[in-house]
């Protein structure tokens, strides 16, 4: 009798060390899963650590600007690496007071989308120059799509009481290096075409940038462009000279 109640015990301890994962008394082992979760690991791309649109990048300059210029910003460029690089890379940006840069190198118009409340809106400008479209086409996404985000944009933009500009998308070549991919010549005049539609439908402004940088088979020209994509000291001159003819109520 002795026997069968050791062993029922024994048998009833492994049971309750199966049912709760510990057995009572014991200290409990320390689990792989737990000591991994305890190891730093990158934040997931969708993660609010990642920024995803980037909202850090001009976030004390926008508190800057919004305590210095409160009520005196005329005009706010959101866009991409076209304007990110104006001014920094090369180039000289545009003197005129109130003439606020919000470029990011890279970004698409999704994320431009994203960051358009707290980079333009917040500052309360009078007008908004919309410009990118570059990098979505570079990634697949089609000219619709991106029409489709301008269109947001400068709905909202409106929304806020400012006047809305367009610019097209520059072009590029192959010139330095294979750049074009999924930027053909084509897809740019498409995507062009299709933003000065938008432009018209809406009442809104159109800066076209495109031509005073193309050749005459619709390539970016190789003596205004660093790399095939971005624009040199001259090639910005050229782009500055049709800004300002298209803000000179703002100037």
């Amino acid at each position: 009798m002795l026997l069968i109640s050791v062993f029922r015990r024994a048998v009833l301890t492994a049971m309750a060390c199966g049912w709760l994962g510990v057995c009572i008394g014991q200290a409990p082992l320390p689990s792989a899963t737990a000591s991994h979760e305890s190891q730093a690991t990158p934040a997931p791309g969708n993660a609010a650590a990642s920024d995803f649109a980037q909202l850090a990048r001009y976030r004390d300059e926008d508190a800057a600007v919004e305590r210095r210029e409160k009520g005196a910003i005329r005009v706010v460029f959101l866009g991409d690496s076209i304007l990110d690089r104006w001014g920094r890379a090369a180039g000289v940006w545009f003197d005129e007071p109130g003439w606020i840069n919000r470029g990011i190198g890279g970004q698409t118009t999704s994320q431009m989308l994203l960051r358009e409340r707290v980079d333009v809106l917040a500052l309360k400008p009078h007008a908004v120059v919309l410009e990118g479209g570059s990098n979505d086409m570079r990634l697949g996404f089609s000219p619709e799509a991106i029409r489709d985000n301008f269109a947001s944009m400068g709905e909202l933009a409106e929304a806020h009481h400012a006047r809305v500009f367009v610019a097209t998308m520059t072009p590029v070549c192959d010139c330095v290096r294979p750049l074009t991919g999924l930027r053909t010549v084509e897809r740019i005049a498409e995507l062009n075409r299709l933003i000065k539609d938008l432009c018209r439908q809406r009442h809104w402004a159109l800066i076209d940038l495109n031509p005073v940088l193309a050749d005459s088979h619709g390539l970016m020209r190789a003596e205004f462009t660093s790399d095939g994509v971005h624009p040199t000291d001259d090639g910005y001159k050229l782009l500055a000279s049709v800004v300002v003819r298209a803000l000179k109520h703002y100037q």
